[in-house]
């Protein structure tokens, strides 16, 4: 039987843990972007980790398994009030999500992902977040979790 995954929301002693899981979706988005992402700094990351769980100002979240952090995601929250081309929504956007590459396809971001919802669902908002369209196995992941595309957002070739 798999051991169980627990969802927690993240503490001060999980900083290192959250640097650590950080680093491995970095080292995707820096090799396939360089010119937007930076390569993988440590200390910087340390940093991010500390501040992200201090302030307070997003909702940081833990997968565990055995009492072993293997997943985390960083979720904001979002509004658009009433106005004359849309109607007011609420919703969490995803805007980091990790696994650690040995737990990858263990069910740990769909646990991290049902929490949300179930959270947001109470609350009356929607779930949202985006990928890079370089990252393929994202782009799946998240398909096969139930999302679907919604926006698109264009960069214009540099010259």
């Amino acid at each position: 039987m798999a051991d169980a995954i627990r969802i927690r929301a993240a503490a001060a002693g999980d900083v290192s843990h959250l640097a650590v899981l950080a680093a491995s979706v970095q080292q995707v988005h820096a090799a396939a972007r360089p010119d937007v992402f930076k390569r993988i700094a440590p200390a910087d990351l340390e940093r991010w980790a500390t501040q992200v769980v201090a302030v307070g100002d997003a909702r940081v979240l833990i997968a565990e398994i055995a009492g072993t952090p293997v997943g985390y995601t960083v979720v904001i929250d979002g509004h658009r009030p009433d106005n004359a081309f849309g109607f007011e929504r609420r919703w969490r956007e995803v805007e980091q999500l990790g696994v650690d590459p040995g737990h990858q396809r263990r069910g740990v971001a769909r646990a991290l992902l049902d929490h949300i919802a179930a959270v947001a669902r109470a609350e009356g908002a929607a779930v949202e977040l985006n990928t890079w369209s370089f990252n393929a196995a994202a782009r799946a992941a998240f398909e096969r979790l139930g999302f679907v595309a919604k926006t698109i957002r264009f960069e214009r070739a540099k010259e």
